[in-house]
């Protein structure tokens, strides 16, 4: 549970095992390929509770997502505020192409799956490093989206200063785990 609210520490935590330019790429491409295509899957369930809202179906996508946003606004108010509307907005159109595609799920899975092996791809040739969901899948799974939206936060500079810190521990990360390589 350590860090577990530090934006910082799980930034860093996730960070330096994407710290190659090409499978951050990669990343940015395919985390919200995984995303959508999950919340396909989870509106499978239908609607969780009876209601007469008709903008969001309260499947196990749209719940998925309220634990999401909660966990991301806890972790930084203002990136919270712009992952939210994105995230329901995800649920909403993997919902509405459940709904309205014959073959909805097989193609979610065949888009899921390609995004997958596009991540392996990357972490194995370009970033020569086991992905940091082989440690702990549910905290990877859960930031990998927050992570790419600080990615592009980060880009177009948001809190320049927390940026500079994170990358300062990324790179000394990276360089101990290959002087530790080199050592083996």
């Amino acid at each position: 549970m350590s860090g577990l609210f530090d934006l910082k520490h799980q930034l860093f935590v996730y960070g330096a095992h994407h710290h190659n330019k090409v499978n951050v790429f990669i990343h940015i491409v395919c985390i919200p390929l995984i995303l959508w295509t999950s919340l396909v899957f989870s509106a499978t369930t239908g609607p969780l509770v009876k209601t007469s809202l008709s903008l969001v179906e309260p499947n196990l996508a749209f719940f998925g997502m309220v634990v999401y946003a909660a966990y991301y606004l806890a972790l930084d108010p203002v990136a919270g505020l712009i992952a939210t509307p994105i995230l329901f907005y995800c649920v909403r159109t993997a919902t509405n192409f459940l709904h309205t595609q014959h073959h909805a799920v097989t193609i979610a899975l065949a888009i899921h799956v390609f995004s997958w092996i596009a991540q392996f791809v990357g972490h194995g040739v370009y970033e020569k490093r086991k992905p940091k969901l082989l440690d702990n899948l549910v905290q990877a799974l859960i930031l990998a989206p927050y992570f790419v939206l600080f990615e592009i936060l980060f880009f177009l500079g948001y809190r320049p200063k927390l940026h500079a810190e994170w990358q300062a521990d990324v790179e000394k990360d990276v360089r101990a785990f290959w002087a530790k390589k080199k050592q083996a």
